[in-house]
């Protein structure tokens, strides 16, 4: 386990477009206050003046749609390109600051003609103004994103723990009737049909384990007398996750559905969930944060 591996919620998509906008708005009011109150030439952000008005909407158009675009890449590239760490991570957010910065600088000395001082003194000064006016509400937005984030994986964690620690001393007899575990209502056989609504497959609830989407089919994992066995259909999961509402059977990833009557235990590594089953040979099956309350309340109901 990479230790400085980033969190997941760092570069999520949601979380990315609030951090965005409360720095654009944080900025705005932050430089809204500091100039009034500065006598410096290098000053010029005005919401008033209409002479400085033009170039401080450019400024912050320009900066917002550097940050937009900037964060875009940056999730893209987590997903396929780099591994992102807590120091990449920061280097990428200097380097936001920093460009911004010397955007402000440019303005400055070639538009606004700000004389009397140093090239090196403004481009300084500009990168200092823009580190305060966005690193400040960067910081704030990732530790309340961590804390956000860190108050969800408690609140699984102690769900799973306490559901282990109950199941744990009588775990045969209840993995036992587990499997005789349904309502009056859910039937023992569970048909699968294809995409064209035809019957392909019956198999009995207690021995479905999980279901895999690839692609357009999907494969029912199952066991029988010589083992594990699968079963490949065409279909949506989506179609087979509607048909199988009201049964065991519940998606646990965009990938996956499974039969929550065979659980054994669901673990925690690396910022992730996975389910085991109650029978050795079956692969972990991952539980992504969409499903993971849903799955978590089912299991512990078992």
């Amino acid at each position: 386990m990479n230790k400085h591996k980033l969190p997941k919620y760092l570069i999520s998509p949601n979380n990315m477009v609030v951090q965005v906008a409360i720095s654009v708005l944080f900025a705005i009011a932050f430089l809204s206050v500091y100039v009034p109150l500065s006598n410096s030439r290098t000053t010029w952000f005005s919401l008033i003046d209409e002479g400085k008005l033009i170039y401080t909407v450019v400024f912050i158009l320009f900066s917002t749609i550097f940050l937009i675009l900037s964060r875009i890449m940056m999730y893209y590239t987590s997903k396929r390109l780099i591994r992102f760490t807590y120091p990449i991570y920061i280097i990428w957010n200097v380097a936001e600051i920093t460009l911004i910065g010397l955007f402000h600088s440019f303005i400055s000395l070639n538009i606004m003609g700000v004389d009397g001082y140093a090239q090196s003194l403004i481009i300084g000064k500009s990168i200092l103004i823009t580190t305060i006016a966005l690193g400040f509400p960067f910081i704030v937005t990732d530790l309340s994103f961590a804390l956000i984030d860190s108050r969800r994986v408690l609140n699984i964690a102690r769900r799973v723990i306490q559901a282990n620690s109950a199941n744990n001393a009588a775990n045969k007899a209840k993995l036992k009737n587990a499997e005789n575990h349904t309502d009056d209502n859910v039937p023992d056989l569970i048909n699968f049909s294809d995409y064209t609504g035809a019957l392909k497959f019956t198999v009995k609830l207690t021995d479905i384990y999980y279901i895999k989407a690839e692609g357009n089919y999907v494969n029912v994992f199952y066991h029988n007398k010589d083992g594990f066995s699968s079963f490949v259909l065409r279909n949506k999961i989506q179609a087979i996750e509607d048909s199988l509402a009201g049964t065991p059977l519940m998606r646990c990833h965009r990938t996956y559905i499974v039969n929550t009557n065979n659980i054994k235990l669901i673990r925690n590594e690396d910022d992730s969930y996975f389910i085991e089953f109650n029978q050795s040979g079956l692969e972990s099956v991952p539980v992504s944060r969409t499903y993971s309350e849903k799955i978590v309340q089912r299991f512990t109901k078992i």
